[in-house]
């Protein structure tokens, strides 16, 4: 039986990734973890057949964590992508009135994608910061109530609220209607082609050379292969220096592809495919 791993613990978006790819594979064990490094280090070193990250925010951005460990610390390639709709929900021990609610408690970033609504619904309250928001529901659930003191609320999923028995106060409270989170299905080889692909690269040119991104790119642009998008994140190593990432319409093996990452490659200082693999409906 496959072992996958996904970013834990339970009652996050990641377990509903996992949830949703495990309707596509059938049987499968999943393995909750703590933290990105030890999940991808354990599916790099084969104690995991797969693992399961988020990569990509439609709000927030790239997980530079998780890219940066694709770049540097680990071999594997993605294999999957999946597209999970974020939506937060504002849960308590009891359903109350927004205005007894005092105390806000979730993760940094959906307590940033909900500001619109906190500015606005909860404008005193005071805003804590857990390391998930499944943790900042079970912490909302294991607060002991006092009567005609202010309640504490979570900002989590709908499956967090079930897990520990809260009453949802308000569904949805995104700023952002589309919200989404691109999760990646990591492993040491990526999919056969499909009938719709995409294909991730990274690279990273001279600094001194003149041209040089734009010498790379043409590549495709020749070609007509249709880049889905372009990001630049720092190697670290020194200031100006940059890994770019690249994905595009397509597998690696169809021959206009193969043809523009062999010349690329010849190009780049720094060259690696992260992978081909069918892309989320």
């Amino acid at each position: 039986m496959l072992k996958i791993g996904y970013l834990g613990p339970e009652g996050t978006f990641s377990e509903e990734a996992g949830i949703s790819y495990k309707k596509m594979l059938g049987k499968a064990k999943f393995i909750p973890y703590a933290t990105f490094h030890d999940l991808l280090i354990d599916v790099d070193k084969g104690k995991l057949s797969e693992g399961i990250v988020p990569i990509e925010n439609s709000i927030e951005g790239t997980i530079g964590m998780v890219t940066d460990m694709l770049v540097n610390e680990v071999n594997l390639k993605i294999k999957q992508e999946l597209v999970i709709p974020v939506k937060n929900y504002l849960m308590a021990k009891v359903k109350v009135p927004l205005n007894k609610i005092t105390e806000i408690i979730s993760h940094p970033q959906p307590i940033d994608q909900c500001r619109t609504f906190l500015r606005k619904n909860l404008p005193k309250a005071k805003i804590h910061f857990a390391y998930s928001t499944a943790e900042a529901a079970r912490q909302v659930a294991s607060t002991m109530l006092i009567q005609n003191s202010g309640i504490p609320a979570a900002i989590a999923t709908k499956a967090a609220s079930k897990l520990y028995g809260l009453k949802i106060i308000r569904t949805d409270i995104n700023d952002y209607p589309d919200n989404r989170t691109r999760f990646v299905v990591l492993a040491k080889n990526d999919s056969k082609p499909s009938k719709n692909d995409k294909t991730s690269i990274v690279f990273s040119i001279l600094r001194d050379r003149p041209g040089g991104l734009h010498n790379v790119l043409k590549e495709f642009a020749i070609r007509r292969i249709n880049l889905t998008k372009i990001e630049s994140r720092p190697t670290k190593r020194t200031l100006g220096d940059y890994y770019f990432f690249v994905d595009m319409r397509g597998h690696r093996t169809k021959k206009l592809i193969a043809d523009a990452l062999h010349q690329i490659k010849k190009k780049a200082s720094f060259f690696k495919v992260l992978g081909s693999y069918p892309r989320a409906s």
